[in-house]
């Protein structure tokens, strides 16, 4: 166990004391998040700890390994912005079409009203607040709680969400064709391409940019689950604590075992959850689509430092037994 001064152990105690108590992109339970402020204040005490935790993570880290190549796109933000000031950052996954800026609801007093403005069903909006696609496809978003001021403030478990259509033409009416997840579909259906074996040891990272700074975060769990969990894996607002236990359940229900990846206290995490069909075989368009809000699609990732070094391909073996969403045969 690591040993602390006094002064820290306090520090330690101190926010600990402090801790109490749909669209198919749409997480259905997560209008009860516009009241969990509370876990807020005990991410922020813990700020400072986390910054060093992160620099002592940097300064252990292989130097025999080539450092990362980050991806600069802190000036997309800005440029994002002047068109839309509820852009909050910016998402890029190497050889997939997920290369665009994310919409914040910051600036909103709900989530609520956010998604009356951008997620209105069969009307959704893109970043630049047009309407393509037969509103079908949207834009990548973030709750109003989430955190990405700066590195040290970034929320423990920064969830980004968007619309897998279910049908590689989204123009095409939902109930002409079978719901499937098509990794060649629009927004976050490209997610699925992490189903395959090659390609997630091909592209390890996920590259998140704000207007002040550029973050890569290694993957290490792509899983399904059911659409509310304990702790809830689709809250901005866990503490490190309960980010961490959401990592490790996603660690147990991942499609493939990350063996070049250790997930320790302090660690920051990168949540991007869309809607699946993978459980709706047999049903019709219009079941498939109500059931789809049942289960989710997740991948997940681990903040890595400034300057990290690592492998340009992930170590992974496929899972023998990945524990199954609840209800699932």
């Amino acid at each position: 166990m690591k040993r602390f001064h006094l002064k820290k152990a306090a520090a330690v105690l101190l926010a600990a004391m402090m801790v109490f108590a749909a669209g198919c992109s749409r997480d259905p339970s997560t209008s009860s998040s516009d009241s969990s402020s509370a876990s807020t204040s005990a991410s922020d005490s813990s700020s400072k700890s986390n910054s060093s935790k992160s620099s002592s993570k940097s300064s252990s880290q292989d130097m025999s390994k080539p450092e990362i190549k980050v991806q600069n796109n802190v000036s997309k933000v800005k440029d994002a912005i002047k068109i839309n000031k509820d852009v909050g950052g910016y998402l890029y996954i190497p050889n997939t079409t997920i290369d665009e800026p994310v919409i914040s609801g910051k600036n909103y007093n709900t989530n609520k009203e956010y998604w009356g403005v951008y997620d209105t069903v069969n009307n959704r909006l893109n970043w630049k607040k047009e309407r393509v696609n037969s509103g079908v496809t949207g834009s990548l978003y973030m709750h109003r709680q989430a955190e990405y001021s700066s590195r040290d403030k970034l929320s423990p478990n920064l969830v980004i969400f968007g619309h897998n259509p279910g049908r590689l033409d989204p123009n095409v009416r939902y109930d002409s064709v079978t719901l499937e997840d098509n990794p060649e579909a629009m927004m976050f259906a490209q997610l699925y391409k992490f189903l395959d074996e090659d390609f997630a040891k091909k592209n390890p990272y996920i590259y998140f940019s704000t207007e002040n700074e550029n973050y890569i975060y290694q993957i290490f769990a792509v899983y399904y689950t059911e659409s509310d969990t304990t702790p809830k894996y689709h809250s901005s607002l866990l503490t490190e604590e309960e980010a961490l236990t959401v990592a490790k359940n996603a660690v147990e229900r991942s499609q493939w075992i990350y063996e070049d990846v250790d997930l320790k206290e302090g660690d920051k995490f990168i949540t991007l959850s869309t809607c699946t069909y993978e459980f709706t075989k047999g049903m019709t368009p219009a079941q498939a689509l109500n059931a789809s809000d049942k289960h989710r699609y997740v991948v997940m990732g681990k903040l890595l430092p400034a300057n990290a070094r690592g492998s340009e391909t992930a170590k992974l073996s496929k899972n023998p037994s990945p524990k199954k969403p609840e209800g699932v045969a």
